[in-house]
């Protein structure tokens, strides 16, 4: 008799690997819950005990928020699955507070964008825009929040945009966006606003420091990927008369100022 096919093998290491590329929010919820498993249960498929236990309790949430003794009462739950399990939502707790503690006053680089984000925003189900508005010691002053409707499609009112960022005495300008149910990677619309916020801030004579791109589990800056150099080449071809400065971040390293005409 042939040996049975397992249809799951080496799916663990495939997990892993779609979380590198792409990410955690690449993944379902089960598939989510399936790697975790495969930390507390090394030699055995944890596909079927993922799906059992979402169906058991309902949502991926719901076997989080379980209690130890409840998990302990599933099929296939031993004692270092159901305490690795029950005390996640606690885990993530002393991760909030901790960033709490350490909130960044002043954002200097690409590193401190991304805890500044993680410290005073959050990814909501609709689409958000954040303009956050800088003095030139990186400390913020102002946020503009422009917030999309539920089928995640954001208007930008040009004139109010360009009020607010006015009415005080800002010296650069950091986007963020966020993307509820997709992957980080920017649409021809993320990247017509950002032109548009570009554009803005060179009239002005105020750096566009950076936009960056958020889901739940990732981030993208646009910067860092090298969307921003032919945004700015464009400043140049359509605003010949203007000088303008703006800011390259660097990870882990201060501001370096650069001119847009150099």
């Amino acid at each position: 008799m042939d040996e049975k096919i397992n249809i799951h093998k080496g799916h663990r290491q495939r997990l892993k690997e779609k979380v590198k590329n792409n990410g955690i929010s690449s993944l379902s919820k089960h598939e989510v819950l399936e790697l975790l498993l495969t930390y507390t249960i090394p030699q055995k498929d944890t596909n079927a005990l993922a799906h059992e236990l979402i169906n058991q309790f309902g949502s991926f949430s719901s076997v989080l928020d379980a209690s130890y003794e409840e998990l302990l009462k599933a099929d296939g739950v031993g004692n270092e699955t159901a305490l690795f399990l029950s005390m996640l939502p606690n885990v993530f707790e002393v991760y909030k507070a901790n960033k709490t503690e350490t909130k960044i006053r002043t954002i200097k680089n690409t590193e401190d964008c991304i805890i500044y984000f993680r410290q005073n925003f959050e990814v909501q189900n609709n689409e958000c825009f954040y303009l956050v508005c800088m003095n030139k010691l990186g400390k913020p002053i102002k946020t503009i929040t422009i917030k999309g409707s539920t089928d995640h499609n954001i208007s930008l009112n040009i004139r109010e945009i360009t009020e607010k960022i006015n009415s005080v005495n800002t010296f650069a300008v950091l986007m963020y966006h966020t993307h509820p149910k997709g992957k980080v990677l920017p649409s021809e619309a993320d990247l017509s606003a950002t032109q548009n916020i570009i554009n803005i801030c060179a009239l002005l004579n105020i750096v566009f420091c950076d936009h960056l791109i958020f889901n739940e589990y990732t981030h993208l800056s646009l910067a860092c990927a090298g969307y921003l150099d032919k945004m700015f080449k464009q400043v140049i071809e359509a605003l010949p008369n203007i000088s303008s400065k703006h800011i390259r971040f660097q990870q882990k390293s201060n501001f370096e100022y650069k001119d847009v005409q150099e």
